[in-house]
């Protein structure tokens, strides 16, 4: 370009901008009064600044409660949808308002480009942000120093990102919660008044055997070392860890190592012939001594001499010139002896029966302990499960309160102790279980084998010889024994209150680190943004246009007074787009405001280069460009859509049925991608879609002209479609009846919901595998025949003693294959899947169990046949306690096989003897005989009732014949030992009890076995002190004999079921049954889990915006409607430049009136097309004289009458929103 043209062209673009500023500072066209977009006001943008940093607050709060109290929150039902939901939704309605920002800046930034000063075409009216996609608007901005429109297009995409992200930023974890000052219950305290350390139940040397070799556990409130308050938090979940601190007692022995002095220690008996050894006297002198106490003549051989060369002796000895319980001491001793034979008879003595014998015994080998027997009060802090018993508390840091209980000595501990098991005709499980191995012979107390047990100090019987191990052994014994004693004796019911700890576990709401610390830097980078748009862009926000140029009409506001522009894009409504730019690119262009009105002035044209572009390149005809999506896009995103709705029904079915879609790991990285990558492919599925929104909002009113009758005014030229948010949208389109508008933002509209629903559509949960498996069964319950009289099997004590610790509370759990009155016949399950199996893994299946279901004959009152008399003297020799007798006789119920009254044997009373008035009861095998019968399916006879004031009260008595029978039972089996759990017992269906004939049915030796408690035998001491025990004085009412008769069936059933589990099992591996049964594999699986109400929920919105799409493009096809995308200033005016109304709009005194356009142009119709522009009324009226071929462009077709085609100034119509 030449000097003096660009002299020139200086001087005509400082001619004009000097102009503009100068109509400006005469305020005839002051733009104050102008269009102001609404979202690039400071007060909105400052809003958006405000509402990021208070997210950003909001997550960190959050945040640092997540931390600090193990999660924001519990998850609970009615509250899953608020917290997987929740985030998103308020991000969502965040964006939605920020796309308001975006579009407006994007707007607004040619039209501030063209106000800033003159500028080339592809920085002002060839200017177009609103079509590109974000991330390339973003770019094209930064190119052209729109730093403003960079802002806001970013500020977008970053809201997409905090969408996204939001749907990763909670998960939901099971984790153990914190509380303190929770409340506690607890059940007793301790006394010393009135202690019953020998309280009827289950003895404390029951109890030890039950725990060592019975898999029996401490009662509650005990422990192996100490007994404690008995505690509950009744007000905490069942799943609770529980902490409380509550009181304790422990009872010691404190030892000191003795010395023996022996005098003299020989013995003289009688060998036998078979070799055994019998002493008839024994000379002992010993002296056994500490510095504080010294005892004589302890028997440490036991009474037996050398007859066992080991010795241990847990026993009581009293110090030499002490009284009382002051001098008692616990002598415990170890001993390795041996025999000096001094003088031996070789002759036979026949009065002896046997050789006599005298010897010298010399100890070898001995340790020996005096001990002082002592007990404390502590406090102590216990922590139990809530959900299970007691029995299994741990107790921790034990402190003493030095002191003791008033009206409690330690000797009266010791005592209980030492008096060891008593009572007993049934043997107990320590006498076939020494837990010793010596080289000889060896007689040890159960006290101290038991303490060995206890100790954890088995083997060779030298380790005890070793240091401490005995003093260790017999405390460990004596502790035990004494927490049972005080448990029984000295625990008082008292209910009080107290608070404690617990952990809960709870399915908490976790907030994860990487998406909070994207979303922070998102929002971060938003407020920056939003600031960048403040200083930018806000401040000339007011000034750019008079109205808001979104319209037809107001951009032919605009076009009219812009004669140069017109003359420039003239016959380019059809041209391609670059046909346009190449047309316009030489020129610059800025806004204008004078008298005239506001204007586009063009800069430094040439007119005669103007027409020969003209010629040479304006095609005939152009083929246009589609906007994105096309048709062929449109129907690929409609396959698209409903091939998701096919795969998310695909995934749900599969979810239901295999209990997941796969197995995942707790790894971070794993959990955002089933949360985030669906709500990215949610988001573009919404892109998509609101592209289709915009392609329509934009065209709409291009397609209502474009149709062969036109459209009048007010459908058509004034819509604005583009400037408002969805909700407004919807509205405006049901008022003007462009439908397609509404399905297609009511479509794009619905995509801002998928997000918000796909945030809670897949949870990783812990689930179990379940496999279903034949399982087949071992035995059957036919090992003797009933009827055989040569048939006469021993029942193992074993059974019954297990049988007894389970009905007294010795033993919480049942031996496999039995519960409560059941009992099942053994399973196997296959090999391999035994071997994989987790643990906790159980199966639940019907299986045939075998239980008691006895023939009673109950008689009550009157109705017993009865002799209340006192104790002759023979009875009072042999039981002194005796004072009265009651005989009884039984109701007479048939003897095997049960025919009614045969067999009975002559005189068949029974006898009780009772030692005091009071409640009685006794269980007794009846005296019905039957030469078949061997010892099998007899019946029993129950009495029970109360004495008083020397008369029967009440009595009651009942004869049962034992039948069996048999009843599908739903069980679950723990795997892979098939223990029964507790929380799960099985359920039998009543209506398939069936009878079992010829089932052998043994007799319980337990019953009738004498107790510690007067007037009751063993059977009804349980029946009223044991696990399921029925009030004392149910025996004495007469109201209650229907539950002493359910109480008695009960408790014989449980005794009954262990003795069927030991006696009659018959293994039949040629049985050929097989049971069906669901393995649940509990192996803690980590399971992607699909949510259904999320599908559901994401199912509707599918279709709902599958529907409204196709109807969208069905109404309005918006590839053909356009040749180019009217979103630019240019491609705009190339439509309008040949328009035959135009010159309608004439300039005004106040270029920003708008009020009179509707009456103007109301009732006119427009059309958009190829055809000639002829005047609007005559030639007279229109500023233009000259006819021509006008391209495609938009015409006014219907005359403007007389009366409206007057001078009145007119201005475009809705545009008149100016601050909108």
């Amino acid at each position: 370009m030449s000097k003096p043209a660009r002299l020139a062209k200086g001087f005509k673009l400082d001619g004009i901008w000097i102009t503009q500023r100068e109509g400006s500072q005469d305020g005839v066209t002051s733009q104050s009064s102008g269009w102001r977009p609404f979202y690039l006001r400071r007060r909105i943008l400052l809003t958006f600044v405000v509402i990021f940093c208070g997210i950003i607050a909001a997550l960190e709060v959050l945040n640092r409660i997540s931390q600090v109290n193990y999660g924001i929150a519990s998850s609970v039902e009615g509250r899953h949808y608020l917290w997987t939901y929740g985030p998103t939704a308020i991000l969502t309605m965040v964006a939605a308002f920020w796309s308001r920002v975006e579009f407006q800046v994007k707007q607004h930034a040619p039209w501030q480009s063209l106000q800033e000063k003159p500028e080339v075409a592809e920085r002002s009216i060839l200017l177009d942000y609103i079509t590109p996609m974000q991330p390339f608007a973003a770019i094209q901005a930064l190119r052209n120093r729109h730093f403003a429109v960079a802002a806001g297009a970013t500020g977008s995409m970053l809201l997409t990102l905090l969408i996204i992200f939001s749907t990763g930023l909670f998960s939901l974890q099971e984790i153990g919660v914190q509380k303190d000052h929770v409340p506690i219950l607890l059940y007793d305290y301790f006394s010393g008044e009135n202690p019953t350390l020998d309280a009827e139940g289950a003895t404390p040397f029951d109890t030890l055997n039950s725990v060592l070799f019975d898999n029996g556990s401490y009662p509650e409130g005990t422990t192996a070392n100490l007994a404690f308050q008995r505690f509950s938090a009744p007000n905490i979940s069942s799943n609770a860890i529980v902490t409380a601190q509550i009181d304790g007692m422990e009872a010691q022995l404190s030892c000191e190592p003795a010395n023996i002095t022996i005098t003299k220690w020989e013995v003289e008996g009688v060998t036998s012939t078979y070799g055994e050894f019998t002493i008839t006297h024994q000379n002992m002198t010993n002296e056994i001594a500490t510095p504080s106490c010294k005892i004589e003549n302890f028997s440490i051989d036991g009474g037996y001499g050398a007859y066992y060369p080991y010795v241990g002796m847990f026993e009581q000895g009293q110090c030499v010139g002490s009284k009382g319980t002051d001098g008692t001491r616990v002598v415990v001793t170890i001993a390795k002896i041996r025999e000096n034979v001094v003088f031996s008879n070789d002759t036979y003595d026949d009065y002896t029966r046997g050789y006599h014998q005298k010897s010298d015994i010399v100890l070898d080998q001995s340790v020996l302990l005096i001990c002082t027997p002592t007990y404390s009060l502590l406090e102590v802090n216990a922590t139990n499960n809530a959900s299970v018993s007691l029995s299994n508390v741990q107790i921790e840091d034990t402190r003493s309160k030095n002191s003791t209980l008033p009206g409690l000595a330690a000797w009266d501990i010791a005592n209980s102790v030492l008096s060891g098991p008593k009572g007993h005709t049934i043997g107990r499980p320590i006498e076939d279980n020494n837990p010793f191995v010596a080289p000889d012979k060896m007689s040890v107390d159960y006290s101290l084998q038991i303490g060995a047990w206890l100790a954890g100090s088995t083997g060779n019987i030298d380790l005890l010889f070793q240091d401490d191990v005995l003093n260790y052994v017999a405390s460990a014994y004596y502790r035990a024994m004494a927490a049972q004693y005080m448990n029984n004796g000295l625990a008082r019911q008292r209910s009080s209150t107290t608070t404690g700890s617990a952990v809960v576990l709870e399915h908490r709401v976790i907030m994860a680190e990487l998406p909070l610390r994207a979303m922070e830097v998102c929002l971060a980078l938003g407020i920056m943004l939003a600031l960048v748009i403040i200083f930018l862009a806000s401040p000339t926000a007011t000034a750019s246009t008079p109205w808001n140029p979104n319209s037809i009409s107001a951009i032919a506001a605009i076009i009219s007074n812009s004669k140069s522009l017109r003359q420039y894009v003239a016959g380019t409504s059809t041209s391609p787009l670059y046909i346009l730019e190449d047309r316009l690119k030489e020129s610059r262009y800025c806004s204008r405001t004078s008298a005239e009105g506001f204007s586009i002035e063009t800069v430094d044209n040439d007119q005669s280069d103007i027409s020969t572009t003209d010629k040479q390149s304006s095609p005939s005809s152009s083929a246009g460009s589609k906007p994105f999506p096309s048709f062929i896009f449109r129907v690929a995103i409609f396959v698209a859509v409903a091939s998701i709705l096919v795969v998310l029904e695909v995934l749900l079915h599969i979810s239901e049925t295999r209990d997941g879609l796969a197995d995942v790991t707790t790894n971070k990285y794993m959990h955002y991608s089933w949360t985030l990558l669906p709500s990215l492919l949610m988001e573009i599925i919404g892109l998509s879609f609101r592209s289709m929104s915009f392609n329509s909002r934009i065209l709409a009113p291009y397609a209502r002209l474009k149709r062969p009758s036109g459209a009048v005014f007010q459908s058509c030229m004034p819509v604005n479609f583009l400037d408002s948010l969805s909700v407004t949208t919807v509205i405006r389109s049901i008022r003007t009846r462009h439908f397609a508008v509404l399905a297609a933002t009511l479509a794009a509209f619905i995509t801002s919901f998928l997000s918000i629903v796909t945030s809670g559509l897949f949870s990783a949960m812990d689930t179990s595998q379940y496999i279903s498996t034949n399982f087949s069964q071992e035995d059957t319950f036919h090992r003797f025949a009933i009827w055989n009289a040569s048939v006469s099997p021993d029942l193992d004590n074993s059974n019954v003693i297990t049988a007894q610790y389970i009905i007294q509370g010795n033993r919480t759990s049942f031996p496999r294959w039995t519960y409560e009155r059941l009992i099942f016949p053994k399973l196997s399950m296959n090999a391999s899947l035994r071997t994989n199996l987790p643990e906790s893994s159980f199966v639940e299946l019907w299986v045939p169990a075998l239980r008691t279901a006895p023939t009673c004959l109950v008689q009550r009152g009157s109705e017993v046949n009865y002799t209340l008399q006192a104790a002759t003297d023979e009875q009072t020799s042999v039981n002194s306690k005796v004072s009265q007798v009651l005989y009884i006789e039984p109701p007479r119920i048939g003897c095997a096989p049960w025919s009614n009254g045969t067999g009975w044997q002559e005189n068949s009373g029974d006898l009780l003897e009772l030692e005091t008035e009071g409640y009685f009861g006794l269980a007794i095998l009846s005296p019905c005989y039957n030469a078949n019968s061997s010892g099998a399916n007899l019946p029993v006879s129950y009495f029970w009732g109360e004495v008083r004031n020397g008369k029967v009260a009440n009595i009651a008595a009942m004869t049962c014949a034992p039948v069996a029978e048999t009843v599908n039972t739903w069980t679950r089996f723990q795997l892979p030992d098939f223990d029964i759990p507790a929380d799960h017992p099985p359920v039998p269906d009543e209506s398939s009890a069936s009878t079992v004939k010829d089932q052998y049915i043994p007799y319980s030796p337990w019953s009738s076995t004498s107790s510690t408690a007067a007037n009751l035998d063993s059977f009804f001491q349980a029946l009223v002190s044991g696990r399921w025990a029925i009030p004392r004085d149910y025996l004495g009412d007469a109201d209650k004999i229907e539950n002493v008769i359910e109480a008695i069936k009960f408790q014989d059933g449980i005794m009954k079921a262990q003795e069927f589990n030991g006696m009659t099992r018959l293994a039949n591996a040629s049985l050929g049954v097989s049971l069906p049964g669901n393995v649940t594999l509990t192996n803690n699986r980590l399971r992607l889990i699909q949510d259904a109400t999320s599908t559901r929920v994401l199912d509707a919105l599918l279709v709902s915006i599958l529907i409204l799409g196709i109807i969208g493009s069905i109404l309005v096809n918006t590839d053909h409607i356009l040749p180019k995308s009217p979103s630019s200033i240019a491609a705009v005016a190339s439509l309008l430049a040949d328009s035959n109304f135009l010159d309608w709009y004439q300039p005004a005194e106040d270029p920003n009136d708008t009020a009179r356009g509707r009456k103007f142009f109301a009732g006119s119709r427009f059309v958009l097309g190829r055809q000639n522009a002829e005047n609007l009324s005559d030639s007279s009226s229109s500023p233009t004289e000259e006819k021509r071929d006008a391209d495609l462009t938009i015409c006014l077709v219907d005359p403007v009458g007389e009366k409206e085609s007057s001078s009145i100034p007119l201005m475009p119509l809705a545009i008149g929103e100016r601050n909108g």
